[in-house]
């Protein structure tokens, strides 16, 4: 890696130590990258598209009968070009609970991952030089959640400030 980067840079000479540290912290990203988004084998294809399988791919531990059924199910094929991935999994738990499950354990770590990153991004844009409050909770839960406020309930809860 480090020697196609100076190739392509034409960089001649670096310290022997220098180039060994970098090239250790390069190895270092591609096994952190690798382990953080794994290859997807063929094995997992059924997951994006059900309706678009190889029956004659090996599947490990697949209830491959189950599968099948599900990609020859036109109900669940509208349902599969109507929603998103993780939703059109999670409608098929109850028809076909093993091969759900299984696709809902391999799209799970990216919905948490995201959700993770998502709110720590928000604890920073909320807790800055200007807005250092202790409680950040409130402010937090209304800035992630996915359900719109209902502003006339609050606002007719609130008792107004009456005139002196």
């Amino acid at each position: 890696m480090l020697t196609a980067f100076q190739k392509e840079n034409n960089i001649s000479f670096m310290p022997h130590d220098i180039s060994a540290l970098i090239q250790e912290h390069l190895q270092g990203l591609e096994t952190n990258l690798k382990e953080y988004f794994p290859p997807i084998n063929s094995n997992k294809e059924w997951i994006r598209n059900p309706f678009s399988i190889n029956i004659e791919t090996s599947f490990s531990d697949l209830n491959v009968e189950s599968l099948i059924e599900l990609s020859c199910d036109t109900a669940l094929k509208d349902i599969y070009k109507e929603r998103p991935l993780i939703d059109f999994w999670l409608s098929c738990r109850k028809e076909y609970p093993v091969v759900a499950e299984q696709a809902i354990k391999f799209l799970m770590p990216f919905v948490t991952t995201y959700k993770c990153e998502a709110g720590f991004s928000t604890l920073v844009f909320l807790k800055n030089k200007y807005r250092n409050r202790l409680e950040v909770e409130p402010d937090l839960r209304i800035k992630l959640t996915s359900f719109p406020a209902n502003l006339e309930f609050l606002v007719k809860n609130k008792q107004h400030h009456t005139s002196h």
